[in-house]
């Protein structure tokens, strides 16, 4: 038995040190427990690559609160890179470069659908204005209703169905990465948010931090030293304790810690189901819960280079998405848990922008595997097999440059919905145990390293725990 905290956080990720340092800077007694050795969850360096800075959870940030520089101090979080275009690779070497720049984008477009130029001009304009109007819900957790005309047809459209206009088909096939699943109703409205989302000042980009997002893991480290937290690794969490509200968690050794909240970075599923005492989230609860099983999810690969790779096109976000029934087809061969055959990629040359992130003369290509199988047949080497052959199509000679990688295969996540999209954040962050919320991802409107689930998490708890102390 330990003694009792205000609230106690679960996991050492972004979002728990965000929550748990805005808690203690507003004066309460904070427990972090993070199950690894180390601090700082899907942001930390790999450790499978001595000396590499890169990480296997994002190798750019799209939607970083901007709140969080400003609240935790952190000054000293520099970009490499403030707007990495995205770059949709073609077979025949003529690869579409979408920048932020809305009129260089259209004149690219021109040279392969001059009928797609004027189409994707005038809905990046609806997108990003109704991006901006939306802020008010997905920065600040307004649960304001939006009569939004556009909005109205977003939130239940498909993202397929919103770029049926277009022509190019790797136009369409691009712009629709970003839409989470884009055959799934509402996923047009991912396409909003994304371009809600803010970096160093620039609406809809894709920056990269000096020393990559470990970087801002040890940035938010600090902040949480700083501010008071207690903080124990190699604390796994093996219970939440809850009667008719939260009194605390109990950990694999069955050292038992009391707490008047809690808040899980965990999924909703692993803390309703796995974590809470049964029924605790009440029988509708953990029936949608058990029916929402995710079987799909994205794989993460760094491969450590001796010299770059070359594909043709400057420097940017590469995407390596054909057709727009390639992510159908994937989604659906991926339910009986193969691998698709057309493989949706997203790759970052991290190292173009910040050689730091590597030994002199090495390279880092960071990618991304979208709508891969939790448990894919052949495993990790079937899939860095198919990704070097799908690379290698845009970049010769991969292979034999390949000196190091490090793998993480799909796990469980949040399932995407139009209903998670359009939700208040409060909505999301709380739960049917009293005194427990919701502070990791799956708390965002989409899965996405932002910390802004962390910030208004800590709020809502704050408010509750200064109810419940009046009660």
């Amino acid at each position: 038995m330990s003694a009792r905290s205000d609230a106690i956080v679960i996991g050492g990720g972004l979002n728990g040190l965000v929550a748990a340092t805005y808690l203690a800077k507003a004066g309460r007694k904070v427990l972090l427990l993070e199950a690894e050795e180390i601090l700082g969850g899907s942001c930390r360096a790999s450790a499978a690559l001595p000396g590499v800075r890169a990480s296997l959870g994002a190798h750019a940030l799209t939607a970083l609160d901007p709140r969080l520089v400003k609240d935790l101090g952190l000054r000293g979080l520099k970009f490499a890179a403030r707007d990495l275009p995205t770059v949709a690779l073609r077979p025949d070497g003529h690869h579409l470069v979408l920048g932020r720049d809305a009129h260089a984008s259209a004149r690219a477009i021109a040279a392969q659908s001059p009928a797609d130029a004027e189409t994707y001009r005038r809905m990046r304009s609806e997108i990003f204005a109704l991006g901006r109007a939306m802020r008010p819900l997905w920065w600040d957790g307004l649960s304001d209703a939006f009569s939004d005309p556009l909005f109205s047809r977003l939130k239940v459209a498909s993202a397929t169905a919103f770029l049926s206009n277009l022509e190019s088909e790797p136009l369409k096939a691009a712009i629709a990465f970003d839409a989470g699943m884009p055959m799934q109703s509402g996923s047009a409205l991912a396409l909003v948010w994304r371009a809600a989302q803010e970096m160093c000042g620039l609406q809809g980009a894709m920056a990269m931090p000096f020393g990559g997002v470990a970087a801002l893991a040890d940035m938010l480290i600090i902040a949480a030293q700083a501010a008071g937290i207690e903080i124990r690794t190699k604390a796994r969490v093996a219970k939440i304790l809850a009667d008719s509200a939260v009194a605390g968690v109990s950990l694999d050794t069955g050292e038992e810690i009391y707490s008047r909240a809690v808040l899980s970075s965990l999924s909703r599923r692993e803390t309703l189901l796995d974590l809470s005492p049964t029924a605790a989230a009440g029988f509708s609860e953990t029936a949608r819960l058990e029916r929402a099983a995710p079987l799909t999810g994205d794989a993460a690969i760094l491969f450590l280079l001796n010299a770059a790779p070359d594909f043709g096109a400057p420097n940017g976000r590469f995407l390596i998405a054909e057709r727009l029934d390639a992510y159908a087809a994937a989604e659906s061969i991926a339910r009986e848990g193969r691998l698709p055959d057309e493989l949706l990629i997203e790759a970052v040359v991290a190292t173009a922008a910040d050689p730091s992130l590597a030994p002199t003369g090495l390279h880092v290509l960071s990618v991304r595997v979208h709508g891969l199988p939790l448990a894919p047949e052949g495993g990790s080497a079937e899939i860095i097999k198919r990704v070097i052959a799908a690379l290698e199509r845009h970049t010769p000679h991969l292979r034999e440059r390949i000196i190091g990688l490090d793998i993480r295969l799909p796990y469980e996540q949040d399932v995407f919905s139009g209903e998670r999209l359009a939700a208040a954040y409060a909505e999301r962050v709380e739960t049917p145990v009293e005194g427990l919320f919701l502070c990791g991802t799956g708390a965002e409107p989409m899965n996405a390293i932002s910390g802004r689930a962390g910030r208004l998490a800590a709020g809502i708890a704050q408010a509750w725990l200064a109810r419940e102390k009046r009660a």
